[in-house]
């Protein structure tokens, strides 16, 4: 695909004809042409994606024909969020579109945290030593230390998201805009698929520091609650500043030994560490707003198999359910949407059904 030179007409990666808009433009930073650009750009995609009448996934459908964009009031619209995405640059012109072509373009700024720089889809580079997945933790720290000191007084809220998440971006501003979470606006709060560890070998790899992780398990009542990556989870500015003035502590992990850590464990790890835990972000009804996988997965999830993963990392937070009540109708994130237009789809799936129930 050739690279982008301005808000044009272009070929989606997904093979249908679409417009899309660059990285640059969005709703708060553009002027009055380019404001009319971004309208102008979202019709023509929503429209060209809902004439495809394209038959969904039905198991996807059942979940996601109950979820509701909800509307954004001023404050909600007034809800800045950066989000950002770890990548690497051989996925820049191809799965980086797709997000940048679906809900990205919904952020008020979005980057893209990669091994090169590429200001066509705002990439920036971070300087690690070694650029790989096994490294994600490491790429997270140095991540987080460039937006914080880049963006840190610009934006309210920050978003961790991965290159196969689908995000609800007016979902998510409702939420964050909600008297609920604005209550708690003076605390650091990360919210995401809250989930928790006993038993499982949550500490390999603390070897080297035993008396680091029984001081952790020690105040934290022998559980461990972290948010899961994937599923993507959304920190307040005193969240990430108590976060960058920790970050080269020794209990957040900053060691060489410590860098390839998963990225999740890691964040939760460090915070916990100076008693800031990951909020309960469910419903009124305990039914979850950030979800691990596509909502086939979750439909088909056995909420009663004390032997499954999910069971045993969902039993100390309310448990887990499948079904159509697996996920809220105000749903925020969904993960492991994968495959060619496989972004596109949920957009169709959402975006469509809305416009045909209004």
């Amino acid at each position: 695909m050739g690279r982008i030179n301005s808000s044009l007409a272009s070929t989606s990666p997904s093979g249908g004809d679409s417009t899309y808009l660059r990285h640059e433009v969005h709703k708060a930073d553009a002027n009055k042409t380019k404001g009319v650009q971004n309208v102008t750009t979202k019709t023509v995609l929503e429209s060209d994606l809902c004439a495809k009448n394209k038959q969904g996934n039905q198991q996807h459908k059942v979940v996601l024909d109950r979820i509701e964009i909800l509307p954004n009031d001023s404050e909600a619209l007034n809800t800045r969020v950066l989000c950002f995405i770890p990548i690497i640059s051989t996925d820049h012109n191809a799965r980086a579109l797709d997000v940048m072509q679906t809900w990205g373009k919904r952020c008020d700024k979005l980057v893209f945290a990669s091994n090169a720089t590429d200001s066509d889809i705002g990439a920036v580079k971070v300087d690690i030593p070694t650029e790989d997945w096994a490294h994600l933790w490491q790429k997270q720290r140095e991540t987080m230390r460039h937006i914080w000191q880049v963006y840190g007084e610009e934006y309210d809220w920050f978003l961790k998201a991965d290159l196969d998440t689908y995000v609800i971006v007016e979902n998510l501003k409702a939420y964050l805009a909600s008297e609920e979470i604005q209550s708690k606006k003076d605390q650091p709060l990360i919210l995401g698929r809250r989930v928790s560890r006993r038993e499982e070998k949550w500490y390999q790899g603390f070897d080297h520091n035993k008396t680091l992780v029984d001081e952790f398990l020690k105040t934290s009542h022998n559980k461990f609650h972290y948010t899961m990556g994937g599923a993507g989870y959304v920190m307040n500015q005193k969240y990430m500043e108590k976060f960058y003035d920790s970050m080269d502590e020794h209990f957040c992990l900053s060691s060489e030994q410590e860098m390839t850590f998963p990225e999740d464990v890691g964040i939760n790890f460090c915070m916990g560490n100076i008693g800031v835990y990951p909020y309960n972000t469910r419903d009124e009804l305990g039914r979850e707003r950030f979800h691990l996988r596509t909502p086939e997965a979750l439909f088909n999830v056995d909420g009663t198999d004390e032997s499954a993963w999910l069971y045993k990392v969902h039993r100390d937070v309310g448990g887990i359910k499948g079904g159509a009540d697996c996920c809220s109708p105000a749903s925020i994130t969904f993960h492991h949407v994968k495959g060619q237009g496989a972004l596109y789809d949920f957009e169709r799936m959402i975006y469509c059904n809305q416009r045909k129930s209004e």
